[in-house]
């Protein structure tokens, strides 16, 4: 049903502006950040963790693409690994493929890759505002293990 295919330096470009624009939504929904400040923050995290793009040490950014057109990314992975474990930084359908199976897919795609590797242990963190990301996980077998929170303070 789905590819995973290494992300070239041509496409990097687009997934960081992608990455910036939904983790500054996210920031506006979850912290109630205004805009610019979600967009500075969500802009510093990808720019300070993948220093040399796609060829940054110990991350792996992969496309995910329709096994019938592998010309069409529909989504991303973004991956970072310390030892036998690994944190899934982003994971990201297009709006137009999510809702159909291929996120479940593309999950199931993914540790088969990473066991390939060693690793034992796969983390991620969920919006609490998406329930539908959250009911994925816990279908692929993800675990909750705790909970974020935050205080802002004036």
């Amino acid at each position: 049903m789905v590819i995973l295919r290494e992300m070239t330096d041509a496409e990097f470009p687009s997934y960081r502006a992608l990455f910036i624009a939904e983790y500054a939504l996210d920031l506006q929904h979850s912290r109630g950040y205004p805009v610019q400040k979600a967009t500075d923050i969500a802009t510093h995290a990808i720019d300070v963790s993948l220093t040399e793009g796609v060829n940054t040490a110990a991350n792996s950014l992969w496309c995910i693409l329709p096994e019938d057109d592998e010309n069409t990314v529909i989504g991303y992975f973004w991956l970072v690994r310390n030892t036998d474990a690994c944190w899934v930084c982003d994971f990201c359908l297009l709006p137009a493929w999510r809702g159909r199976g291929f996120g479940r897919v593309s999950l199931a795609k993914m540790e088969a890759r990473i066991v390939e590797q060693q690793v034992s242990e796969i983390g991620l963190r969920v919006a609490v505002n998406n329930p539908a990301a959250k009911a994925l996980y816990e279908k692929s077998g993800f675990q909750i293990t705790g909970f974020n929170m935050i205080k802002t303070i004036p």
